[in-house]
């Protein structure tokens, strides 16, 4: 049968996934709490919303015939099941990793993409990458995260949200943040559901919260350290990968923005950006979080909606990674399960004050590929359980506490924030430093 591309493009390559209630979650919480599952997609990611948007597109309207990625990312993996899915071939270029293997390579592998290794760093990578596409015909580098394509594919979820829910309007939405397209498609989607007052709640860790500095840059009228009018998909190009997978941001780092796909296969950039990275030079096991830039579209759209930026202690992104294994029988990437932690460690109330039981909040479990059993179990060994609350806003901590200070599933919430108050007034006294307490929604 011929190739259609028109029904190639119109085709969505990802599948609606479950809006799942959690009654464990909903009990501590004191409200209903649903967990929109996107670990349940063909890439056990929500990257293949956007990303199969931006292959179908490329394939269809850009003649383009070769799909290519860069790094052991779920982007990468989501390029080569859409590129299987629409019948061109599609080749990742990886660096050496130092000798460790991501378990997506494998699944990359599966999806008949070709694995190329060079290097020791995604910048080298990249490099070869865009030489290839420079030299060979129809190849295309899928290397764009504020293309509307992509942000309309992430929009979808808030419309299946919608309909789930049937149609009541949640209290708030929780999910994670890396590079900021997930955020402006949800934040588009709400607005399409006539939702403009639902807050959205987006964490990261403190060591990936590129997000997070880029807004409070954004308020002060501050050009954002990593932030470019086309961001790239990827985490930092010259990030080393350490033998147990973790990325560790350097402390100064220039980088080029790649060309967005927009731009055609085997065409020049127009003209190459470059974004600066000023994260802490620590490693972080939430490497699905980190990003080389930040979406110009998801800082115009916190202008227009409430938006809290929250930071937390990877030791809580782990807790929570292994409480949602042990409740719900489901493994996803430790950056994912960051979103989580803002509801099994109490933070939910201390945000949205006039929680209660009629209302609705879901969590958007993001997923991720790049996690096996193995991985939780180093995670495991190496961060406190259960794990102290860090929680931050910005530059200022809003909430300091033990995990003994929360409330018990009928427990009293206004004694928990009392102790976090009384526990961060204490953490004040002893560093001298500036806290404050928790925002509400709305606020930046």
């Amino acid at each position: 049968m011929a190739y259609d591309k028109q029904a190639d493009s119109e085709r969505s390559l990802h599948t609606p996934t479950p809006l799942l209630y959690s009654a464990s979650m909903s009990r501590q919480a004191g409200c209903n709490v649903w967990l929109k599952l996107e670990n349940m997609q063909p890439t056990q990611s929500f990257k293949i919303r956007g990303i199969g948007n931006l292959c179908a597109q490329a394939v269809a309207e850009q003649s383009a015939t070769h799909l290519v990625a860069v790094g052991d990312t779920n982007t990468a993996l989501a390029v080569a099941y859409s590129a299987r899915q629409l019948g061109v071939p599609a080749t990742i270029y990886v660096s050496s990793n130092c000798g460790y293997t991501p378990p997506i390579r494998a699944k990359a592998e599966l999806e008949d993409a070709t694995i190329v290794e060079h290097g020791r760093t995604l910048k080298e990578a990249y490099i070869a990458a865009r030489e290839f596409v420079d030299k060979t015909a129809g190849a295309c580098l899928i290397d764009s995260a504020d293309d509307p394509a992509v942000i309309a594919g992430y929009a979808t979820i808030a419309s299946e949200i919608n309909i789930q829910l049937q149609r009541q309007e949640p209290a708030a939405i929780v999910t994670t943040v890396g590079s900021g397209a997930l955020l402006s498609g949800l934040i588009t989607g709400l607005q399409r559901c006539q939702w403009q007052r639902v807050p959205m709640i987006a964490v990261e860790t403190h060591n990936t919260n590129s997000f997070q500095q880029a807004l409070l840059a954004d308020s002060n009228g501050q050009r954002a350290a990593g932030s470019a009018d086309n961001p790239s998909l990827l985490p930092p190009l010259e990030s080393p990968l350490e033998m147990d997978g973790d990325i560790k941001p350097l402390k100064s780092l220039s980088r080029p923005t790649s060309r967005p796909a927009s731009e055609g296969p085997g065409q020049t950039p127009a003209r190459m950006r470059f974004a600066t990275d000023q994260r802490a030079s620590e490693p972080t096991v939430a490497t699905c979080l980190l990003a080389g830039s930040t979406c110009a579209s998801a800082l115009e759209l916190t202008r227009e909606h409430p938006v809290v930026p929250l930071s937390i202690t990877e030791a809580m992104a782990v807790e929570a990674c292994r409480r949602l294994l042990d409740e719900h029988q489901l493994l996803v990437e430790i950056g994912s399960a960051a979103a989580l932690s803002v509801v099994g460690k109490g933070l939910l109330h201390q945000i949205v004050p006039a929680l209660d039981h009629r209302c609705h909040v879901v969590v958007v479990v993001t997923g991720g590929a790049n996690i096996n059993f193995e991985r939780l179990e180093a995670c495991r060994q190496r961060f406190p359980y259960p794990a102290p609350i860090i929680a931050k806003s910005g530059q200022e901590i809003f909430m300091r506490m033990l995990d003994s200070a929360l409330p018990s599933a009928s427990g009293d919430f206004a004694a928990a924030a009392a102790a976090a108050a009384a526990a961060t007034a204490v953490a004040t006294a002893a560093s001298g430093s500036h806290e404050t307490s928790a925002p509400t929604a709305g606020q930046h």
